[in-house]
C-alpha cells in the first residue's frame, strides 16, 4: 500500500479513566487523583491509535485532602462509554474539572 494512502477507519471507542492513589514520599503521605478522556481509533487490519482529549491530575498532602478525597478507595477505573457521554464529560471538564474525579458514568459493556 502506498505511504500516502489512508487506511480505512473501522471504529472509534471512547473511554473515561479515573484513579486515586495514596502514597508516601519522604515520610509525607499524599493523595493523587487522576482523570482522563481518551478515544481509541481502530483501523482495518487492527492498527490502533489512542488520543488523549482531556487529562487532569491533582495531588495534595494528606492533611490538605478533602473528606470527599479521603473516602474514595484506591482504584483505577476505565469505563468504555458512548460518544454522547464522552462529549458530555468533556463539556463538564471545561467548567467543573474536579467533579470528574467523583463521577461514575454509564458504561458500555463488552
Amino acid at each position: 500500500m502506498p505511504e500516502n494512502q489512508l487506511v480505512p477507519l473501522e471504529s472509534i471507542t471512547y473511554f473515561f479513566t479515573r484513579s486515586k492513589d495514596v502514597h508516601e514520599e519522604n515520610g509525607t503521605l499524599f493523595v493523587t487523583l487522576f482523570a482522563r478522556l481518551t478515544r481509541e481509533f481502530t483501523k482495518s487490519g487492527g492498527q490502533k491509535k489512542v488520543e488523549s482529549v482531556w487529562v487532569d491530575i491533582e495531588e495534595k498532602k494528606m492533611e490538605h485532602a478533602t473528606k470527599q478525597m479521603m473516602v474514595l478507595p484506591n482504584y483505577i477505573h476505565r469505563y468504555n462509554i458512548s460518544k454522547e457521554v464522552f462529549w458530555g464529560l468533556f463539556k463538564v471538564s471545561a467548567d467543573c474539572r474536579k467533579e470528574l474525579y467523583y463521577v461514575t458514568p454509564f458504561s458500555i459493556l463488552k
